[in-house]
């Protein structure tokens, strides 16, 4: 039996663990699901590497018998005038080292050692004795650690789990060690980089968030919410100019290029990159009154400049994959990184019919790297091979039986029936208006619910859209999404596929709108989940049972959390949230509990 772990370090955001046994993806989980803090930023992956090792040990896999570990990080690409901070934090992270004493004490020795031996692999292994401690183990001496780029670990994400034998794999996020965006040629699991576009020449991640700031939104949670608003703007051709003058389309050596006047020409440092990509949304922002209530009716500025990120976005997106195309002769492509998760972009890409296939990677932000990471280095160092095949599914976290979801319901001294697998109890509520937590079996790796933590609640009724944002804190005009039976899926939407994981957008028909206007966007989108029976049963049979009562085959599904939480994770997460929520009943794993 080989093992590989994957972990993300040096901690930035969105941190997370994986595991990779003989082959297979068996484990996957986010940091943020344990210390509750969205997107867990400067956050080590402490609490995911403790339940990687623990689900490992009910495999029967003993933790000194992990043959490797991987990281989704190579600090030694990073610029020089980076690398001392990022040193301080990589100590913080790892909770042995006082990162102050560094900064004050350091010798000129030490400080050498930072700048020449730069792949923390050391700092990283006092992490991992810290988690072994937590168990009971002991950490083996001489365990392999390998770090991996960080654009190598979100393609190897996109390849291993494409289920393609070759295919052009683009990685676009804000940035890597140095890379914003990277095209991949890839066959028989050799990784060749056709062309990489580095940050400082042109991120098109960092100008989203960036301009989301100028929007009133952070830059982590606010390019999911631009992406809702821009359908609300239109065309201003004041402000289409600026962007065309930000980057240009048809490079010869490149997909695009900034302009000379928006890159980093003098310093590669962090600051000096924040500072150019703050200066670029000023500039695209321009005079536009932007200081709106973003609680409150969406304004014409703001919708505006939302409607031209996005527009920007989906333009270089589409070129950087016909780039691919000519510079490989792929048909099929598979997408990773954080602007992956843009769903309107993956959806023009799609209707476009430049590929034969497309597979985008559901975990595509850096919570995915930790995957990628640990395929790569199971196949490239360890010489074993991937099973290279379509993703089967990402229900990928820690396990709680039966037993353990009992004695907490029961703890609680709840209201509650076990009803098992007799779902249609759960569907009978939702035709009747209900708000339902749903929560079972093994949660979700990525931003998106996909049945196992998700909200439901009836499509067919118009205000179940503003009822259930409002339940959930979030901007009245936001859209949401729906949970749909796969074979329904030419009943709501044109020209759809079956697609499990909602980072595929799809233009909604005139019936389809009519028929569930609760997930129908203004511009009649909708980012859906197609559910089969084999691929969850007991979600895909409520649905099923929903429609034998109303009619329709799809019901809105949307991330079972509170305003500013991550996803739950444990079924004590669940109870918490539906306590203090305002949701009329929960179906945790068998019970449904009523209030």
């Amino acid at each position: 039996m080989t093992v590989v772990i994957g972990f993300t370090f040096p901690p930035y955001h969105d941190n997370s663990a994986a595991v990779i046994v003989d082959g297979k993806l068996v484990f996957a989980t986010e940091e943020e699901r344990f210390t509750r803090h969205k997107h867990s930023e400067d956050e080590a992956p402490f609490n995911s590497l403790v339940k990687a090792l623990q689900y490992l040990e009910r495999l029967g896999v003993r933790p000194e018998d992990v043959n490797a570990f991987a990281t989704s990080w190579r600090p030694n690409l990073i610029s020089m005038p980076d690398r001392l901070t990022q040193l301080v934090a990589c100590l913080e992270a790892a909770g042995s080292v006082d990162p102050l004493s560094v900064l004050h004490n350091a010798r000129k020795d030490f400080l050498t050692w930072t700048l020449h031996k730069y792949d923390y692999t050391d700092i990283a292994r006092l992490l991992l004795k810290r988690v072994y401690k937590q168990i009971g183990a002991d950490f083996p001496p001489h365990t392999r650690i390998v770090p991996v780029e960080h654009h190598l670990a979100h393609a190897a994400s996109a390849y291993y789990f494409s289920g393609f034998p070759s295919a052009a794999v683009l990685t676009v996020d804000g940035s890597g060690e140095r890379d914003a965006t990277v095209v991949w040629k890839v066959k028989n699991g050799e990784f060749e980089k056709a062309c990489a576009v580095a940050v400082d020449e042109g991120s098109i991640g960092f100008v989203y968030e960036y301009v989301s700031e100028r929007i009133k939104f952070n830059r982590l949670e606010g390019p999911g919410k631009v992406m809702g608003l821009a359908p609300y703007g239109k065309k201003d051709e004041k402000i289409a100019s600026r962007f065309k003058e930000v980057a240009k389309i048809g490079h010869k050596d490149a997909p695009y290029v900034f302009a000379d006047q928006f890159r980093v020409t003098r310093s590669k440092s962090a600051a000096a990159i924040r500072k150019m990509y703050s200066q670029i949304a000023d500039f695209l922002a321009g005079d536009l009154p932007l200081n709106w209530n973003p609680r409150e009716n969406p304004t014409t500025p703001a919708a505006n400049l939302a409607w031209h990120v996005q527009d920007f976005t989906e333009n270089l997106v589409e070129a950087t994959a016909s780039w691919a195309k000519e510079q490989t002769g792929e048909k099929r492509i598979a997408l990773a990184g954080g602007v992956a998760l843009n769903a309107k972009a993956n959806m023009k890409l799609h209707h476009s019919g430049m590929y034969e296939e497309l597979f985008i990677f559901p975990g595509a932000n850096d919570a995915g790297g930790s995957i990628g990471a640990a395929a790569y280095v199971y196949e490239h160092y360890l010489g074993e091979k991937m099973r290279h095949g379509p993703l089967a599914d990402i229900y990928l976290g820690p396990e709680y039986d039966d037993t353990y979801v009992k004695d907490v319901v029961s703890k609680g001294k709840w209201k509650a029936e076990f009803i098992g697998s007799e779902v249609s109890k759960v569907s009978d509520l939702v035709s009747k208006g209900q708000i339902i937590a749903w929560y079972q079996g093994r949660a979700e790796l990525g931003p998106r619910a996909l049945g196992n933590r998700s909200i439901i609640a009836d499509p067919t009724q118009e205000d179940t859209w503003r009822t259930l944002n409002k339940l959930k804190g979030r901007e009245f005009w936001r859209p949401l999404a729906p949970s749909l039976l796969a074979e329904d899926k030419e009943t709501y939407f044109k020209n759809p596929v079956d697609h499990s994981y909602m980072i595929l957008m799809f233009q909604m028909t005139e019936e389809g709108a009519k028929r569930a206007p609760a997930i129908c966007h203004v511009d009649m989108t909708s980012r859906p989940q197609t559910v089969s029976r084999q691929s969850n049963k007991a979600y895909y049979d409520m649905i099923r049972a929903f429609k034998s009562i109303k009619g329709e085959g799809i019901v809105v599904n949307t991330s079972f959390n509170l305003a500013g939480e991550p996803l739950v994770e444990t079924p004590q997460d669940a109870i918490r949230s539906f306590a203090i929520g305002g949701f009329d009943a929960i179906y945790l794993q068998g019970w449904l509990i009523t209030k």
